[in-house]
This record gives C-alpha cells, structure tokens and sequence, in this order.
C-alpha cells in the first residue's frame, strides 16, 4: 500500500469518527467544523492514490491495466470507494449542499459504504504483511458500529409474521 493510500485512510477513519466523538464530548464539538476538510482531504489523498497507481505502477498502459485488473480484483473495490468519495467531494460545498436539500444527508451516508469497501480492499490485497490492514479496522469498524441502530435491528416476536396452515 502507499502512503497516499494510507494518509486517504487515516482522513476517512478520521471523518467517520468525528460525529461518534462529538456526541460523547461535548467539548470536542469545535472540530465539526473541520469535517468538511477532513473528508475532502480523503478525497484528495484517494486521488494521489488513483494517480501512484495508474501513471507510477501502471504507466497509463491500459492492457496491463486491464491484465492487472483480472489478477487483483481488489482494485474494483478500491475504485467503488473512489467513486463515492467523488460525489461525496463534489456534493460537499454549501451551493451543493443547498441544492441538493434533504436529499444531501441521505446522500453523504454513502461514506460508510465507502468505510467499508475500504477496509475490504485493504484486507483483499493482503500478501505478506497485514500489519495497515489490522490498525485500520478498529478505526473503520467503531465508529461505523456507533451508526447501527441496534433497537431498530431488534426482532419482535410479537410483529412477526406467520403463515396459516389452514385447509
């Protein structure tokens, strides 16, 4: 993995945390403000990423790209996590924010989806050494588990439906 790849990591676990930690420390609310730059620098390291790969690594040679493509299916993943943070980067300044409406919150969860292919392309691409993999998924799994709400989750036996049997 790189470092642009690692840095897009930190900035990611670093936005989905945010909200978590500022509910629990009401002192800490300061940092919402940064929220914005926070992700936004994901994007921007996922970017470099992207880049490192394609010009460093494959050298915009687009048969050995589609050849590495068969052989590391994780890169699909990888690219499903860039793809969402781009709308998520482009539907971040306030004009978009305002535009889009009610409609922009229920867009912005994608970024737990994106938490999520991240975590699965780093744990994909493991060969040797799984060190990132293993420090990053704590970082990636509280603060998404901190989102689930587990009440909603929770099966009643009382509402469940049942077939009648009856002739």
């Amino acid at each position: 993995m790189t470092l642009s790849g690692i840095w897009a990591g930190v900035f990611i676990c670093l936005s989905l945390s945010i909200t978590p930690l500022t509910k629990k420390v009401k002192k800490l609310r300061v940092i919402n403000r940064y929220r914005r730059f926070i992700g936004l620098s994901a994007f921007w390291y996922a970017s470099i990423h992207l880049l490192a790969y394609l010009v460093l690594h494959a050298g915009f040679n687009m048969s050995w790209i589609q050849e590495d493509l068969l052989k590391r299916p994780y890169i699909y993943i990888g690219v499903l996590a860039f793809v969402i943070l781009t709308v998520l980067a482009i539907t971040s300044p306030k004009t978009m924010v305002r535009k889009l409406g009610k409609r922009w919150k229920p867009l912005h969860k994608l970024v737990y989806l994106a938490g999520l292919a991240i975590l699965a392309h780093l744990w994909w691409q493991i060969k040797a050494d799984s060190e990132i993999a293993i420090w990053f998924t704590p970082f990636l799994l509280v603060p998404l588990l901190f989102r689930v709400n587990f009440k909603k989750m929770k099966i009643n036996s009382k509402n469940t439906c049942t077939k009648s049997t009856s002739h």
